[in-house]
């Protein structure tokens, strides 16, 4: 049963959605003709909800949701269901100069749980990037962002027994620099994250410790790409990473640094606005201080492609295999593989239909362990007018382990509203 304070939070959404469909003015964005090359047909309804500020451009917006999950732990034998309901607000300020870039952003998600109180969390990011163009053949680019997050129960690396969520908060920042030399397009980036983990209070009183998932992990990428033609390009990519623990050793005696590198050949696509794509392959390693820590290396694979079929209709997919950070006990890290497909299609020019799949293979390199992950989803938007849109979707999915006690499925029915002030 919904308690009062989640009745009160349902008749404000609402009254919000009532309010917004029938006092902001509808200026005929039914009736506007899509782009011939699929541009997305809420580009002008975006920018028209933009609100200018001299150089700048200010957009708020609101998304407000419901979701039942059948399953919130993850568990296999243990469900429990609960409603969650979440408000998040955004801010972004975007300047308009012509060689300079300047964007502000501020986010934020509290999410409430009906039954489990334990679990409500609440969530937030601030960040600034900026760039500039030297020369019609020179720019650089930044970004610095702060950000507090949180882990719900259930995943692999936290606690058994934890009765919250791992909170924990993430600091990154990049510079990239990119050069034009003749046909040639080169790009060098420098990242830099760090993580740090709270500890978690378990069943009976005790304390997790999470110290052993604090880190700050360095990348170093180098690419370049040279044309072969309208809309096409090959390029070469080459990725260096450095992972960084703040606890050596950990808890169980390994030392967890690693350094590895990824290389990357293949070839972009861009055919007329209908496709474009990034395709690439190659091989990564990655190598752990501790012997005890088996060397991670393989094929490694990225491809990202959206095919416009027609005007009304676009497929995208997205394929990845790469090596992931973990701290299960025994395992080096995780060499992932991931297919990810959708299908978007225009009923109405206000109806937007969506299906989405996908499939995921976890190997954690030194055990025998490995999941297999199915995600499969279904949703129906409809835009009330240029400034409000409502989401309805359903989202399942279901792992399957070769260890015990790591297998689960879940249902989720999720209602959002957006508002774009």
């Amino acid at each position: 049963m919904i308690g009062a304070g989640h009745k009160t939070f349902l008749y404000v959404c609402c009254f919000v959605c009532s309010l917004a469909s029938s006092l902001i003015p509808d200026t005929a964005a039914k009736s506007q003709t899509p782009n011939p090359h699929h541009d997305h047909p809420n580009d002008k309804d975006d920018r028209d909800a933009i609100i200018q500020i001299g150089l700048f451009d200010l957009r708020p917006t609101l998304s407000v949701s419901e979701e039942f999950s059948d399953n919130i732990f993850l568990s296999d034998r243990h469900k429990k269901s609960d409603q969650i309901s979440r408000i998040a607000p955004a801010l972004t300020l975007q300047s308009n100069w012509q060689r300079a870039r300047l964007r502000l952003i501020a986010l934020g998600e509290a999410g409430f749980y009906a039954q489990s109180d334990d679990d409500d969390y609440l969530d937030g990011e601030t960040g600034i990037s900026g760039g500039f163009d030297i020369g019609p053949a020179l720019a650089i680019d930044g970004k610095l962002n702060l950000a507090q997050h949180h882990e719900d129960r259930g995943g692999n690396d936290i606690p058994t027994g934890a009765t919250e969520p791992v909170l924990y908060t993430e600091q990154s920042g990049e510079i990239a620099i990119r050069y034009i030399a003749g046909d040639i397009r080169y790009r060098t980036v420098l990242a830099r994250r760090n993580l740090d983990f709270d500890d978690s209070t378990l069943a009976g009183g005790t304390i997790g410790n999470n110290d052993d998932r604090d880190r700050t992990e360095t990348r170093i990428v180098m690419r370049a790409s040279y044309p072969l033609g309208r809309g096409r390009a090959v390029f070469g990519e080459t990725a260096f990473n450095q992972r960084e623990y703040t606890n050596l050793p950990d808890d169980q005696g390994i030392y967890r640094d690693s350094t590895g590198y990824r290389f990357y050949t293949g070839m972009t696509f861009d055919v007329t606005n209908l496709i474009d794509a990034d395709i690439g392959a190659g091989w990564m390693t990655q190598i752990y201080e501790d012997p005890v820590l088996q060397t991670n290396e393989g094929l490694s694979l990225r491809a990202t492609v959206n095919w416009h079929v027609t005007r009304l209709t676009t497929l995208d997919f997205r394929a990845r295999r790469d090596i992931d950070e973990t701290t299960v006990t025994g395992a080096s890290g995780i060499i992932s593989e991931e297919f990810d497909f959708g299908v978007d299609h225009e009923l109405r020019r206000w109806l937007r239909l969506r299906f989405n799949g996908g499939y995921e293979q976890d190997h954690f390199e030194g055990t025998k362990r490995t999941d297999q992950i199915l995600r499969l989803g279904a949703g129906l938007r409809y835009d009330l007018n240029r400034f409000a849109d409502l989401d309805a979707s359903w989202r399942f999915d279901e792992r399957h382990s070769d260890e015990t006690g790591h297998d689960y499925q879940r249902n989720r029915a999720l209602l959002t509203l957006r508002l774009k002030m």
